[in-house]
């Protein structure tokens, strides 16, 4: 029996559910998705790429996929501490209604939000009062995952092309181009994406040159297009050069 190793990159379907009440809370599955009212118009599903060990995935799950082979399936039960946490007291606080206002949100009960940098739900409002919750809609919750390595990426070719995709999924093929030039990859995004997409960009080439074999830099390009004129503004990303040790000084 062969397993995959930390490093390699693999095609993940999974679906994660609350046991206690049985509801999806994330899948790669389309039809589950509609099923569990989670469904996004814009979002590519199917097998998305792993890469084990680098943390992408909860550490029980991580842990588990690396005692998997290529096609093999498996259920997974976490209880809380191996999930999102057990619940915590010392995250649930008051926050002055005159924070919501100033930001012109009206809080209501069951309400969440992204609050500083931060998941919050809104649990009661009452003299100029907000109560919110900044526990993990899961934490304390025993969950389950259904689990299945679809395939182990092993060339250049789709390693790189999956995680394109992965990153880059939401723009319109028409509107992005890849292409793989020896030891580099040149990438093509409308200007558009260009404040939306400058973090992406980083992940990707630091992921790209550390994982994928071969590949040394990347380079982004920007297209802008007014009437019929094009101007390309280049970004490259190299991958960063390897610290030799110092030399000891000899005898004279």
């Amino acid at each position: 029996m062969v397993f995959v190793e930390q490093g390699k990159i693999v095609l993940v379907n999974y679906t994660g559910k609350a046991v206690s009440s049985g509801s999806v809370f994330e899948t790669t599955d389309e039809k589950k998705a509609i099923e569990a009212g989670l469904f996004q118009e814009k979002k590519k599903y199917g097998a998305v790429p792993i890469i084990l060990g680098e943390g992408e995935m909860l550490k029980a799950i991580d842990s588990a996929l690396l005692a998997m082979k290529e096609g093999e399936e498996k259920k997974l039960v976490l209880q809380p501490k191996d999930a999102f946490g057990e619940r915590s007291q010392k995250l649930i606080g008051v926050v002055p209604l005159k924070e919501f206002q100033n930001r012109k949100i009206n809080p209501v009960p069951g309400m969440v939000l992204d609050l500083n940098d931060r998941i919050a739900r809104i649990q009661s409002v009452s003299g100029g009062r907000v109560r919110v919750d900044f526990n993990h809609p899961l934490a304390g919750k025993e969950i389950e995952y259904d689990l299945k390595i679809e395939k182990e990426l092993k060339s250049q070719k789709e390693q790189i092309e999956s995680l394109f995709e992965k990153y880059f999924g939401i723009i319109p093929d028409n509107e992005k181009k890849l292409s793989i030039k020896e030891n580099k990859i040149e990438i093509s995004i409308d200007a558009k994406y260009a404040s939306a997409t400058g973090q992406l960009k980083k992940m990707f080439s630091g992921i790209i040159t550390k994982h994928v074999k071969g590949i040394e830099s990347v380079k982004f390009s920007e297209e802008f297009t007014k009437a019929e004129e094009t101007e390309n503004k280049e970004t490259e990303i190299k991958k960063p050069a390897e610290k030799k040790p110092a030399k000891g000084k000899g005898k004279k």
